[in-house]
């Protein structure tokens, strides 16, 4: 029995990363991201639970957890954009009717914010699709960058 647990930890190290999950862990999900070419900041947000700052083509962006207890159950990718003149609620529905991806929703002065949600709850989310759900988020704040003239 002695000489089995190290053959199972020594195979269980070697297998390969590919095969991970990523749970919803904030440090865990910060290095994915930076790992994907993104700069990344680890802080709180105003409830106390973590936030991550990062910046894609340009875009500010935040990455907000949710339901966290060891780890967290979701992951929430958020930017805002101030604009000079507001946009009307019709735009904003007509964004969320044609778009399969990316909600918008209006501040009280007209400006639009743009979310993402992923669930990483139970068995997680492998690297590959979290990277997907990257370039997703990527092509998301491209699109809507597009569809306001930012």
């Amino acid at each position: 029995m002695r000489t089995l647990v190290p053959l199972v930890l020594a195979a269980l190290m070697q297998a390969p990363a590919a095969q991970a999950q990523v749970m919803g862990d904030p440090e865990v999900i910060r290095l994915m991201m930076m790992d994907f070419g993104l700069p990344t900041k680890l802080t709180t947000d105003a409830a106390g639970d973590p936030l991550i700052e990062s910046r894609i083509d340009g875009t500010s962006f935040q990455v907000y957890f949710y339901q966290c207890e060891k780890t967290c159950a979701a992951i929430q990718f958020s930017a805002g954009f101030d604009l000079d003149d507001s946009m009307s609620e019709s735009m904003a529905n007509r964004w969320n009717r044609e778009k399969r991806f990316g909600k918008v929703w209006l501040d009280e002065t007209g400006d639009p914010f743009i979310e993402m949600d992923i669930g990483v709850a139970g068995d997680g989310i492998g690297r590959k699709n979290f990277d997907d759900a990257l370039d997703t988020w990527r092509i998301v704040l491209s699109d809507f960058r597009d569809f306001i003239d930012w």
